[in-house]
């Protein structure tokens, strides 16, 4: 039994380590800024985790394991998801710095913050299918704003757990900050599939 435990936590170390390269490496490119990783850590959890200690925004992802839709989300505290909004209008870092400390977004950063959630839906979706040969896919389903301490609204398939991974990420030359993501936990593959 331990030996089959050690196995979930290896793939979920791996699962979280490749999501969060992939998610850090694309969106980097897109906001022509280096969003670097400090720390990967990965844990199952039977109920849905929450951004603490500030208002956070929620982007929320389908994935289809083998063939059954389920749902996830990645946590980014409020100042950071306007950051990637504003690089992705093409805005300075002066610009940035002052929006950063905003707590409504105009239109615009709403419009970019969707396309944000966009690219992390297809981050994840590659990473997922090269990582288990297309058995496993995801889309963007949208963005969610959420108080401290508030988990994002999302379906669950009951008995799935759901394997957190908590990545410590720096952009640019702003502070570091927690980024969280949450998705189904994903079976091996039936030894019997095609």
């Amino acid at each position: 039994m331990a030996s089959t435990q050690d196995q979930a936590a290896a793939q979920d170390a791996a699962l979280c380590e490749g999501l969060m390269r992939r998610i850090c490496d694309d969106l980097g490119m897109f906001l022509d800024r280096p969003l670097s990783i400090e720390s990967v850590q990965a844990a199952r959890s039977v109920n849905k985790v929450a951004g603490e200690r500030s208002v956070h925004i929620a982007f929320k992802f389908g994935v289809t394991i083998d063939g059954v839709a389920q749902h996830g989300a990645m946590l980014v505290p409020l100042a950071d998801a306007i950051s990637f909004a504003c690089y992705l209008m093409m805005m300075t870092d002066e610009v940035v710095t002052s929006r950063r400390k905003e707590k409504e977004l105009d239109r615009a950063q709403k419009d970019a913050m969707v396309e944000v959630c966009n690219l992390v839906g297809g981050s994840i979706d590659g990473a997922l299918r090269d990582m288990f040969q297309k058995r496993v896919s995801a889309r963007s389903e949208g963005c969610q704003g959420m108080r401290p301490g508030a988990a994002p609204a999302f379906e669950r398939v009951s008995g799935v757990e759901l394997t957190v991974c908590r990545a410590k990420v720096k952009l640019h030359t702003f502070p570091s900050f927690e980024m969280l993501l949450m998705l189904p936990a994903i079976p091996p593959e039936a030894p019997n599939a095609a």
